[in-house]
């Protein structure tokens, strides 16, 4: 019978799509590959905001429910686990290595390393365990096909010192050679190294070919570990590892939950035999998981309010919609990886996190608890009382106040209701505008570099402002390996300056930028404290919040 099969024009993929139809064709079938243009071909943003290679995904799914190819053939890790109506996966076929690999210069392997050497990966389950296992590391975020991405590490114009890759996509490029060491430690993502051939469900006579190319034991693996995704709620972005085997007549399925900075854990081995049911093993499995605590290590929508879009949103794999104003570039952001970074990487850039600063805690006295209101203006002042056993709902009687969408959203992650926290631009000015008049007590828990701006716009609305330092931030005694030569060398196109003690941190351990690194501030203050430093502006955010940085990152770059 003749079968169009969809694929992308990429080299993988075709390779791909090449193994499945030379093994239709070997069974007396008529293939034609048809290449299917797709938004991921032209999008080369983070996979934590992208919705990993899903974007591929949905133009193909869209040609097969058109009638436009007869089957396509995926990379079954990046398909979302919620099924879509119309299609199914025909075959799975035997899998390939389902290894992580570490493709280093020099032949290094994972132990040796340097301190602080680059590491470039786009996954945050491989960024968590790597941190988990080395976390002096120093991890770059990487994007684009395997060979660009090996080029990083061992290219002539090679910025990193190693890549973490699966040794699927390697073997099945011919590239196997570049990998200087077998990541045994790490557990794959759901289906790594298993392709999924999926078709239409109506499409009988398909279905009936494709069910010669099926491996039994590869579809019972996959289709456990995918499970565990499913009952937690999880994407295939999600720092979530899980490995099916079987082992003679039994079989075994590990599963571990990382904390994206690899410090918390949650994991369980459970067993069954090749008869049972592999979506009922993986569920089985993932409720274990929520029973030792995973929900705490990393956000699950299987147990709270899901927070998962900051890795990975199912839905995006259907109906992606990432900006491409920022493809190509790359950013420095000076300061531990999140919602900004997260921001930036969904128009499309390369984000390096990198940070310059550390939090030291204040000796303060014990916060009293007759203030009228409490004001936090930043997420780590909220943290700070936290792990010191404050209450923050309970500092202020007649409510909570934030500065900042980021300080919002902390307390809200800990419980607490915001009674007033301003939009725009969302400064200490903006917030003293809309705060009501006194008198009263304001109990303000804050860094001993805050200026007192808020305090005296408060004191004019009769209120009796505390502040307290809580902590302080300063800068480090020098900058990680390899981020000076890439900061004289004019890696960055932008730098992004999100407070003044960041500005100074940029200021004393990298100096001042090539004259192509644009200089971008989070607010006319840290703008200001950068103007200071002698640090040429580029553009101010007109918002202090993630859309705010973007736009005033593309206002930079033109």
């Amino acid at each position: 019978m003749k079968i169009v099969l969809g694929t992308r024009g990429s080299q993988l993929a075709t390779i791909q799509s090449g193994t499945v139809a030379g093994a239709l064709r070997a069974l007396g079938h008529d293939v034609e590959l048809r290449v299917i243009k797709t938004e991921g071909d032209v999008t080369t943003g983070s996979l934590v905001t992208s919705g990993g290679t899903g974007v591929f995904a949905a133009a193909l799914r869209e040609a097969l429910l058109a009638g436009t190819v007869d089957i396509a053939v995926h990379s079954f890790k990046d398909l979302p686990t919620a099924p879509v109506t119309g299609l199914v996966i025909g075959a799975v076929p035997t899998r390939e290595d389902w290894h992580d690999v570490l493709c280093a210069r020099d032949g290094l392997t994972l132990a040796r390393l340097p301190r602080g050497a680059r590491v470039g990966t786009g996954s945050p389950r491989r960024s968590a365990q790597l941190r988990a296992l080395r976390p002096d590391l120093v991890l770059v975020e990487i994007r684009g096909n395997v060979g660009t991405r090996l080029a990083r590490a061992q290219g002539p114009d090679a910025d990193l010192d190693a890549v973490v890759l699966a040794a699927a996509g390697l073997a099945r490029l011919g590239l196997s050679d570049a990998v200087t060491d077998v990541l045994h430690a790490l557990l794959p993502a759901p289906a790594q190294g298993a392709l999924a051939v999926e078709c239409r469900a109506d499409a009988a006579d398909v279905l009936a070919a494709l069910a010669a190319l099926d491996d039994p034991d590869t579809r019972f693996a996959a289709t456990a570990e995918r499970a565990v995704l499913a009952e937690l709620g999880a994407g295939c972005a999600a720092p979530v590892g899980a490995l099916c085997e079987r082992r003679g007549g039994r079989v075994g399925l590990a599963v571990k939950v990382l904390s994206a900075d690899g410090t918390k854990v949650a994991g369980r081995t459970v067993e069954a035999t090749p008869d049972d049911d592999p979506e009922a093993l993986g569920r089985r499995a993932a409720r274990s998981l929520l029973s030792s605590g995973a929900a705490e290590v990393t956000p699950l929508g299987a147990t709270r309010a899901s927070q998962l879009p900051d890795f990975h949103d199912d839905q995006a794999l259907w109906s992606p919609s990432g900006s491409t104003d920022l493809i190509g570039r790359r950013v420095l952001l000076p300061r531990a990886d999140g919602a900004l970074a997260d921001a930036l990487r969904a128009a499309g850039a390369d984000v390096d996190c990198v940070p310059l600063t550390e939090t030291v805690i204040e000796r303060f006295p014990r916060l009293p608890r007759d203030a009228n209101w409490v004001i936090f203006t930043s997420p780590t002042a909220v943290q700070v009382l936290l792990d010191q056993g404050y209450d923050p709902a309970a500092l202020g009687r007649s409510g909570v106040a934030a500065v900042g969408s980021a300080t919002r959203r902390a307390l809200e992650d800990a419980g607490v209701r915001v009674a007033l926290s301003p939009t725009g631009s969302m400064t200490a000015e903006s917030l003293a505008a809309i705060f009501p008049s006194g008198p009263g007590r304001v109990l303000l828990p804050c860094s001993a570099l805050a200026k007192p701006t808020l305090a005296k716009a408060l004191r004019a609305k009769d209120w009796t402002v505390v502040s307290i330092p809580t902590y302080t931030t300063q800068t480090l005694s020098d900058a990680p390996a390899g981020l000076h030569e890439a900061w004289r060398r004019g890696f960055y196109d932008a730098v992004a300056l999100t407070s003044g003690s960041i500005a100074q941190a940029v200021s004393t351990l990298l100096g001042p930028p090539p004259e192509r690194t644009r200089i971008v501030a989070f607010g006319s203050p840290t703008a200001a404290a950068a103007s200071d430093l002698g640090l040429r502006v580029d553009a101010v955010a007109p918002t202090q919040d993630a859309s705010g940085l973007v736009a005033a990152v593309i206002a930079a770059l033109g």
